[in-house]
């Protein structure tokens, strides 16, 4: 054969690659001292440091090269070859992503609990960092637990006790609670507010970050948390009340990676789709003042793992009665955590707008109110809320998912935004239900009416940007298969929080004031989503404006400054480049976090 050019690749980090020519004196006998299998191995030992090179497959189509045949029908000029340490092909493979029929689209029903060996795995991280230990517990899970079809390993993908954080598993006829952990209902939503940007910049966003204040402890009494967790369905009273011992943490925050931020809309570019639509009275626009809370179900939702997880049980049975009584509670924690991201709003906005009747509900006081007033403060809120999504989650739908189409719907529902596409399942042929298992992913459309997300938050951590996505559906991906119908929920840690408690803690030995001022943002983004740097030391970018200052952190926990620094985590403009070099998403805008909450010791 002539000398062949060839590209080898990490079968489990697709982003570090390196060039390799093949002589023409080169075995396609894979068992041969000098055969092209042997230099391929070579070469990822040596320029990619894989220390057990063992398995190699054709990118694309996932076959494994085992045979001199394989090699003499797959070698030709500039095809790339994985190569892994022992683990299966990671990626989607050529024809699935376009809907085509296959092994995995409809899966099976695995009565008996077996393992799904055929499961395809779709990995979208090339740019962004990934930690191998995440990419084994993702291929793990995918083959070892029953019913799962489809696995994707989204950009932020970072390894979880047992379970990776920034996945999507979608299973057929099984749900497995640990794949969404114990913070069921996670997520954050963006409110509105009536500050300008002047009230924020500089200085200012100090005396903002000063009149944060009484956000911790019990809000009110348990009779008015029961009535901010109560709707009317039909005219009669729903409570979505866990009980007074979880109730008391309604309306807080948390630990954790947990926030509340007052940012500043820095560019945006409003979706087509959102303008032709003509309702865009809850969209954002640029120079607003937004609030984004990212908060869940507090220990309600842990609870609910708990006692469902019982004696090591991982996976229940669609058929199993129990699997009911879990959606049962795990709606009700996901209703529970989307009623304490409204209540954290309502606090806040009381004390960035004093004065505000709207927002009176939100000081802690002990007088009578009465179910007028809250619902009144609800739908002030309503009309305040952008976008609210949960990323920590188990959602039914028909699978594989449709392209979409057109409609003219009326909608007003605050957590679409947008009313003109929907997914196209009105056939439902070679379509099957599944669930779809979120830890750290957000989701593409809304779960109750399959209505496409218009934006969705992608942030970075405090001082860093967050962007402004806007998921997209093509054959290209399956309408939605290549995702997971999910999307990065953030930028996913870089390192562990011990290893940020001490590494990040020893960098800013006495100097720990610098973190709570934040960072500089210094980038912007151009509408395809690629990151603008600055072109100057003094401060110049190219197509973009100058962006100076920090972001004022109020954290009084000092194992929070450190494990939550903004170097604990990934950059999210790496994270944002690979999903919209994958086609699921492209970026429409960013925003600047000018204060940032974590905690008081109030």
């Amino acid at each position: 054969m002539p000398t062949t050019r060839i590209t080898v690749a990490l079968n489990s980090k697709q982003s570090q690659k390196a060039p390799l020519l093949l002589p023409p004196t080169a075995n396609l006998e894979p068992s041969a001292s000098d055969s092209c299998r042997a230099l391929v191995i070579k070469a990822a030992q040596s320029k990619l440091r894989l220390k057990k090179a063992s398995r190699i497959y054709v990118a694309g189509t996932g076959q494994e090269l085992l045979e001199e045949g394989d090699w003499r029908n797959v070698l030709r000029d500039d095809v790339l070859l994985l190569v892994s340490a022992g683990e299966e092909y990671v990626g989607l493979r050529r024809g699935e992503g376009a809907g085509v029929k296959s092994d995995w689209t409809l899966g099976g029903d695995q009565p008996d609990g077996r393992s799904s060996q055929n499961c395809s795995i779709s990995i979208l991280a090339q740019t962004a960092s990934v930690d191998p230990l995440s990419l084994t517990q993702v291929e793990t899970t995918a083959h070892t637990l029953p019913g799962i079809i489809h696995a994707v390993a989204q950009p932020d993908l970072h390894p979880g006790t047992k379970f990776p954080i920034g996945a999507v598993f979608v299973s057929k006829g099984w749900i497995h609670p640990p794949l969404i952990g114990g913070d069921i209902g996670c997520g954050m939503a963006w409110y509105k507010s009536k500050l300008f940007r002047g009230q924020v910049e500089g200085d200012k966003g100090r005396r903002v970050a000063e009149k944060l204040r009484g956000l911790e402890g019990a809000w009110r009494t348990q009779e008015d948390r029961i009535r901010w967790l109560s709707d009317d369905i039909c005219g009669q009273e729903s409570s979505l009340s866990a009980g007074e011992g979880w109730d008391r943490s309604l309306g807080t925050i948390g630990a954790g990676n947990h926030f509340a931020e007052v940012q500043v809309v820095e560019a945006y570019t409003s979706p087509t789709l959102a303008r032709e639509s003509g309702d865009e009275g809850h969209m954002l626009r640029e120079g607003d003042v937004v609030l984004l809370v990212h908060s869940g179900s507090r220990g309600y939702g842990g609870d609910i793992l708990k006692r469902y997880t019982a004696g090591g049980k991982v996976s229940i049975h669609e058929s199993d009665p129990k699997a009911i009584e879990y959606m049962g509670e795990h709606e009700r924690a996901c209703g529970w955590a989307k009623k304490n991201r409204d209540l954290i709003a309502l606090r806040f906005l009381a004390c960035l707008e004093p004065g505000d009747d709207a927002w009176e509900l939100g000081v802690n006081d002990s007088s009578q109110t009465s179910a007028e007033a809250i619902s009144t403060a609800k739908a002030n809120l309503h009309q305040r809320k952008v976008v609210d999504i949960w990323h920590n989650n188990v959602e039914k739908v028909l699978w594989p998912p449709k392209p979409p189409r057109s409609i003219n719907s009326n909608s007003n529902s605050n957590d679409l935004n947008l009313t003109t596409s929907t997914l196209n399942i009105a056939s439902n042929e070679e379509q099957s239900t599944v669930y779809i298992h979120r830890k750290g992913a957000a989701p593409t459309q809304n779960p109750a009416t399959s209505v496409p997300l218009s934006i969705l938050p992608l942030p970075g951590s405090r001082g860093t940007p967050t962007i402004i996505l806007h998921p997209t559906f093509s054959e290209s991906t399956g309408w939605g298969v290549k995702n997971g119908l999910s999307l990065a929920h953030g930028a996913g840690r870089a390192m562990s929080r011990a290893k940020a408690a001490t590494w990040v803690a020893q960098k800013y030995k006495g100097r720990a004031e610098d973190l709570l001022r934040g960072g500089d943002a210094g980038k912007t983004i151009n509408a395809a989503g690629n990151k603008i740097p600055q072109s100057s030391p003094n401060g110049g970018n190219v197509g973009g404006e100058a962006i100076h200052g920090g972001t004022w952190v109020v954290c009084e926990e000092k194992s929070l400054v450190w494990e939550e620094a903004p170097e604990a985590y990934k950059d999210v403009y790496t994270v944002c480049e690979d999903l919209v070099r994958e086609g699921v998403a492209v970026a429409v805008g960013w925003c600047r976090a000018r204060v940032s909450y974590k905690v008081r010791n109030e």
